[in-house]
């Protein structure tokens, strides 16, 4: 296990690689202290991955296979119809690619939904954490007829490998924290975003003494939100990037996160700042109302999104593209424990029990991982640098992209913790975290409920 977690750790390493569009072995230095270069490569280091043409008498007949893919990737969401469309069209065989992307906090229930009914998507999310864990037993090997797995290094293959063999593949990397409106901070006097808790502090004042609303949050999102990306941010500063300590928690050994200093310190900025300035009725509004405010412009801040947000941003103002940074949550005024969060976007695929099947989803999800098509796809159109490190990363990358590969090659970002923790806490964890910034239980109550569920799961209360 904790060969696996420094691995782990060292994926960042590689992503960061990755962005530069080259392909090298990782340093013996930690990628909290190593930066790799800064531009991307003018040529990438290998041609984009090609599938390889099967024997005339194995491909199967025209119009005889259907593929079902179901990721909780929302941003996907009318947009993934180019990459199928692209790929049907050099593939007779495949009849129809069904594509859903469900909102994070529906993805679990209509996943359980899909196995009672024996029925679960050729493609769906497989993850380096534990939370895919329970789908993963009926997923395949993809070390075979899958022409990605030549691509990945060897510390995506040692993450990605279960005693069912290769089973996560890595598609692009998102990073998250807050999204600031540059041009909004810059009528407040601001041509920077904030390094520490008081700085925030002090631009929410700015802010407001300048008529702009500081933020829209969206905490009604509990799990997608309070939770999911931000809620672990804390642990990032934590040695191994916090898994040590969470796996502790998972244990049930008693982390007196009531004097955990990196805890209080997150506690502290969401009752000095993140609550006292959100919006009124900020736990009654959604992802969908927070982000509109900040795309048209009638709030400064975005708190919990990413990268992922460019198509959006293209969509409702483009003019304000350039103009919006991507930074960390400031939670600490120890400026150097603040990080930006960053999680790898994966997937693997499900034995279907046919043969024909299984290979048509395996290059099918090669495609999407490492096709020429799907490296513009992602970099260019959705705006996040993809996986593989053989892959040339694109000059057109959006400014998001480009922030977010910015901090991880200065070592400002740690991998999100959300992953790994189990999926049965989740619920109660997300609940928890409503009822703090809801006001309905104070700081030293829900320290206690949030350690008492850990508690709880190590003995055996979730099974």
């Amino acid at each position: 296990m904790k060969k696996t977690i420094a691995l782990l750790l060292a994926l960042v390493m590689v992503f960061a690689l990755a962005a530069c569009g080259s392909k090298t072995e990782t340093p013996e230095t930690t990628p909290e202290t190593t930066a790799p270069a800064t531009e991307p490569a003018a040529e990438p280091a290998t041609e984009p991955a090609t599938e390889p043409a099967p024997a005339e008498e194995d491909k199967p007949a025209d119009g005889s296979i259907t593929l079902s893919v179901m990721l909780p990737y929302g941003q996907w969401e009318g947009k993934f119809d180019t990459l199928i469309e692209s790929y049907m069209a050099e593939h007779p065989e495949i009849k129809e690619i069904n594509a859903t992307f469900p909102s994070s906090s529906d993805y679990f229930d209509l996943l359980a939904a899909a196995r009672a009914s024996g029925e679960l998507p050729n493609i769906i999310r497989s993850s380096y954490g534990i939370q895919d864990a329970e789908y993963q037993q009926y997923m395949l090997d993809l070390s075979t007829d899958c022409y990605a797995y030549d691509e990945l290094t060897e510390e995506q293959i040692i993450n990605g490998t279960t005693d069912k063999g290769m089973v996560v593949m890595p598609i692009y990397v998102e990073g998250t924290g807050i999204l600031y409106n540059m041009q909004l901070l810059a009528e407040a006097g601001w041509d920077t975003v904030p390094t520490t808790r008081d700085e925030l502090k002090q631009l929410c004042d700015d802010l407001i003494a300048a008529g702009i609303t500081p933020f829209c949050m969206q905490w009604a999102e509990t799990n997608l939100n309070l939770n999911n990306w931000v809620g672990w941010t804390w642990l990032g500063d934590k040695e191994n990037g916090g898994l040590d300590f969470l796996h502790a928690m998972m244990d049930g050994e008693d982390m007196d996160l009531a004097n955990d200093v990196e805890w209080n310190e997150f506690l502290d900025c969401y009752e000095q700042v993140l609550m006292p300035y959100a919006q009124e009725n900020a736990i009654a509004t959604d992802k969908y109302t927070a982000r509109e405010a900040f795309y048209l412009g009638n709030c400064a801040m975005l708190v919990g999104e990413g990268s992922w947000e460019t198509p959006s941003l293209l969509e409702y103002n483009p003019d304000l593209v350039d103009d919006v940074c991507q930074s960390y949550l400031p939670y600490s005024n120890d400026a150097s424990k603040n990080h930006l969060m960053t999680a790898y976007m994966t997937a693997g695929v499900i034995d279907s029990g046919d043969e024909a099947t299984n290979k048509a989803a395996k290059d099918f999800l090669s495609y999407i991982v490492c096709s020429e098509d799907a490296r513009v796809w992602h970099q260019e159109t959705m705006g996040n640098p993809t996986a593989i490190t053989s892959l040339k990363a694109s000059d057109n990358m959006p400014k998001l992209a480009k922030d977010v590969v910015s901090l991880m090659q200065s070592g400002n970002s740690r991998m999100a913790m959300y992953k790994f923790y189990p999926a049965a806490i989740q619920a109660d964890i997300s609940d928890a975290w409503g009822r703090f910034v809801g006001k309905d239980i104070d700081r030293d109550e829900f320290t206690a409920l949030y350690q008492q569920i850990f508690k709880d799961y190590a003995d055996g209360m979730y099974d």
